[in-house]
């Protein structure tokens, strides 16, 4: 995706606003959050709790985007949770582990002054298999390596237990014995697929309030 699409997507998350029931569960994130099916995963969450879940993911995005959306995005519909899972487009750009820390800080911050009884729910960045045949998933990876993620992870914990929410680490779930993604949770190296996406659902839910 595109400055393009991810510009028209933005604006389009804006224009729902409006109509976008408030108290809900929002997840906010790239592609790994707006390829996740959550009326799937987390219907019976929804209803049980009453709760809405929500997607506010958008492809290919950065934190810096992310940064500047979250008042149109995510502020202004006041959620009851909020479950963020971000970064790792930055590292294929190569933002600095450093920057992308600065920019989650001062996106649960602005939500920590604007919507203070949000429940913040920062996720680690997810781990990603470098170890396939395809060029194409090879290339994609570029700078998104597991040696990578781990320091940064370590750095997104810190900043975390510095404001006060909640960092879910859910790294364990998803690799195997050579700490990659799991080769049956990924269709890309990169992005979980369905088995992914349901071996972190529960200690997610266990997240929210």
């Amino acid at each position: 995706m595109g400055p393009a699409e991810i510009e028209r997507k933005t604006e389009y998350y804006a224009q729902l606003a409006n109509c976008t029931p408030k108290d809900a569960t929002v997840f906010f994130g790239d592609s790994i959050t707006e390829l996740c099916k959550l009326d799937s995963l987390y219907g019976e969450y929804s209803e049980s709790t009453g709760t809405p879940v929500i997607n506010r993911g958008i492809s290919a995005e950065t934190t810096n985007n992310m940064l500047k959306r979250v008042n149109a995005s995510i502020i202004s519909i006041q959620p009851k949770n909020l479950v963020m899972l971000m970064g790792v487009n930055d590292l294929n750009q190569g933002v600095s582990q450093e920057q992308i820390t600065k920019n989650i800080r001062q996106i649960i911050l602005a939500v920590q002054e604007n919507s203070p009884q949000t429940n913040i729910v920062l996720q680690a960045v997810y781990p990603t298999n470098a170890e396939r045949d395809s060029v194409y998933e090879r290339f994609q990876l570029n700078g998104r390596d597991n040696e990578t993620i781990r320091p940064l992870n370590e750095k997104l914990k810190r900043m975390a237990q510095e404001q006060d929410i909640t960092f879910l680490d859910v790294t364990n779930l998803l690799t195997d014995k050579n700490g990659n993604l799991r080769q049956d949770y990924t269709f890309d190296g990169l992005h979980p697929n369905m088995n992914g996406y349901l071996a972190v659902k529960e200690e997610i839910i266990k997240a929210l309030v």
